[in-house]
């Protein structure tokens, strides 16, 4: 996300000291999830409230998608449109991350549970714009044997 460019970033991540540690030197905003048991919801909601509200969109990443290159993330920003939702595709799938235009805020606030995204894209598909990207970029690291070397 720093490497395209993207400004504010911000990273919500659990208590785990380690984590922050890592990320202490990067040009981000650390916001700390106190309850990841509520799931990716919250993490979503405690994210999209530390940005500024003058922003005009928010794209919203996973941290485990390690074939996911700056310049993908640049091409979705460039397809992104007033009043629309770009996602990208891979493959036969769509995945993360998505860019919302800030009218799609409070419907992602309002979302409850272990459900990101989704469910917010599948209300609005006339705002939807999906940019292809290779098929690898959309894979995501489980457990750390699948971390690339």
């Amino acid at each position: 996300m720093l490497d395209a460019g993207l400004e504010p970033t911000v990273a919500v991540i659990s208590d785990d000291a380690q984590m922050a540690d890592a990320l202490a030197d990067l040009p981000l905003r650390l916001v700390k999830n106190p309850t990841p048991e509520l799931g990716v919801s919250r993490s979503i909601a405690i994210g999209l409230s530390a940005l500024p509200e003058t922003i005009d969109a928010a794209l919203i990443a996973v941290g485990d998608q390690p074939y996911l290159t700056a310049e993908a993330i640049a091409e979705l920003v460039r397809a992104f449109l007033p009043g629309q939702i770009v996602v990208p595709r891979y493959g036969d799938h769509r995945g993360n991350p998505p860019i919302f235009d800030r009218r799609f805020i409070p419907e992602l606030l309002r979302l409850r549970g272990d459900r990101g995204g989704q469910g917010v894209i599948d209300a609005h598909p006339e705002a939807v714009i999906e940019v292809g990207l290779p098929a690898a970029m959309g894979d995501d690291v489980d457990r750390p044997e699948e971390w690339p070397a």
